[in-house]
């Protein structure tokens, strides 16, 4: 059943447009002056759902011969200019079926004095809602095919791809991703074929890749509508959509895709040496159009970026440059390789990426990398010796601290803190922070912290997933005085953001059509 919304706040008067000429001496009357129109009984902004129907019935006063006015609602996207299509009414009294896609729109009124084109304009804020446009998805999995929950309003909604998305995928889950503007063929009315651009979820599981529409959860594209020409053997390992380009790891061959074509992935790249004998590790630094990776075949960190077709290697240290030891070709084994945080930076200064790596030496030693990518510039800006005893080596699950030096990583039902420095004492490095229930398994773990101005819930919080043999559950810690110390007294119970059924691997945050 659609629901009504009354709009009953008074608002300021808005912009007016117009002046009236007085040629006699070239003085300027305000236009508000002759078309003295006040506008009332409209709310600055609003929230509603696909399918709602908004009543707004505002006052208009301070203007004489009624019949010379002319009424018109718009809407239009923020930011985008509006035109005449974006017209919804021309009556005073508004009644409108909400029938636009999720997201924030301006809802705007305008009057008109047609005799002398003088017009007044109040725009208001529309934040437009589906069920799948806030809230926490899990991926989770039987064992054998994948399926993703919601938790949302204080309950689990369970199995969205058995109810919406035409079943299951294949394989263990392994991650999902969120593109605002994913570009899809669409086929109109006339036979003609035209891209449009929609809101979407991209999932893989170990065995499956498919691309859903984030608003009705319904399937967009299927594996084989993913690439130009399918992988011989479909074995995803990562991915990432950003807004100007999308990139898959499947089975260590690497896939960049730019938002200009129509959504599908072509050939892989090409290694340093312009074979495909490379193998990408199932981590790095996968971010817009450049892309920071591990070979394993050659050792090496390597470099992708949207329209080149094959790696660059980093360049080594310089002259006057510390230097922290080879990036290319260094004889070592990649364990851990996690990305921590983005900032971009103005006036011609690059942007930088930084990420921590754990690799084994050829001599078996543990290392931590501190690494800082710009370009291809020498990444490393510190590396140190793991203490013996360390758990890191052996963890499942690494995650790192996007603000403060230290990681996070789980044995069994215990959540560890480590802290990258140069300390050789492990007591001083490495310690518990939490400790779940017991029968529960850490699977995932991730630090949110979501500054964003256009998002309403802002958030600095470590988020971890478990299972056991009754489900998966979702943990919530916030950190204190947003520092590197999340808040370890609270219980496991007054933590639990939600549970489910079916073994979960990874979680996304969505709020308001933004994703985390």
């Amino acid at each position: 059943m659609k629901k009504y919304i009354e709009i009953a706040c008074l608002l300021a008067i808005a912009f007016i447009a117009g002046c009236i000429d007085d040629r006699g001496n070239y003085d300027y009357v305000p236009a508000n002056e002759v078309f003295p129109v006040k506008i009332s009984g409209l709310d600055t902004s609003f929230d509603c759902m696909v399918g709602d129907v908004i009543r707004a019935m505002p006052t208009v006063k301070g203007v004489e011969g009624e019949q010379d006015l002319k009424y018109t609602w718009y809407v239009y996207q923020r930011g985008v200019a509006f035109s005449a299509e974006d017209t919804i009414a021309h009556t005073k009294d508004l009644e409108w079926l909400v029938d636009r896609d999720g997201n924030t729109y301006n809802l705007l009124f305008e009057v008109r004095d047609t005799l002398r084109d003088l017009f007044v304009r109040k725009t208001l804020k529309l934040t437009v809602g589906t069920a799948y446009s806030t809230g926490w998805f899990v991926l989770e999995d039987d064992g054998m095919n994948t399926d993703m929950d919601l938790v949302a309003g204080g309950k689990t909604t369970e199995d969205l791809m058995m109810t919406f998305g035409n079943g299951r995928m294949e394989g263990k889950a392994l991650k999902m991703d969120y593109k605002a503007r994913h570009p899809q063929e669409v086929e109109n009315s006339d036979g003609t074929v035209t891209k449009a651009y929609k809101k979407a979820f991209t999932v893989i599981s170990a065995k499956d890749m498919r691309v859903y529409d984030a608003q009705n959860m319904s399937v967009l594209k299927y594996r084989n509508d993913c690439f130009y020409e399918m992988p011989a053997n479909l074995t995803p390992l990562d991915i990432a959509t950003e807004s100007s380009s999308d990139e898959v790891n499947i089975g260590g061959k690497f896939y960049l895709m730019s938002s200009g074509n129509i959504g599908k992935f072509g050939y892989p790249m090409m290694g340093t040496d312009g074979t495909e004998n490379y193998r990408i590790f199932k981590e790095g630094v996968l971010y817009s159009q450049h892309c920071y990776l591990w070979d394993e075949v050659s050792c090496s960190f390597v470099y992708a970026y949207t329209g080149n077709s094959a790696f660059t290697l980093l360049n080594e240290a310089g002259d006057g440059e510390a230097n922290f030891g080879a990036v290319n070709r260094t004889g070592c084994e990649m364990k851990h390789f996690r990305y921590r945080n983005y900032t971009y930076k103005y006036n011609s200064i690059p942007a930088t990426w930084t990420a921590y790596a754990l690799w084994r030496t050829g001599e078996g030693k543990y290392e931590i990398l501190d690494l800082s990518f710009v370009a291809t510039n020498y990444p490393i800006k510190g590396k140190y010796s793991l203490p013996a005893g360390s758990g890191l080596p052996d963890a499942e699950v690494v995650e790192t601290h996007q603000t403060e030096t230290k990681l996070f990583f789980s044995k069994d039902n215990r959540l560890y803190e480590h802290l990258v420095n140069s300390r050789t004492d492990l007591a001083d490095r490495e310690r518990v922070v939490y400790t779940f229930p017991a029968g529960e398994t850490i699977s995932c773990i991730r630090h949110l912290v979501v500054t964003t101005k256009n998002v309403e819930e802002k958030m600095n919080r470590l988020v971890v997933l478990t299972n056991s043999a009754s489900g998966w559950k979702l943990y919530g810690f916030e950190f204190i005085n947003g520092g590197g110390e999340f808040d370890r007294s609270v219980s496991p119970e007054k933590a639990m953001i939600g549970k489910g059924l079916g073994q979960a691997r990874y979680v996304m945050r969505m709020d308001n059509n933004n994703s985390f």
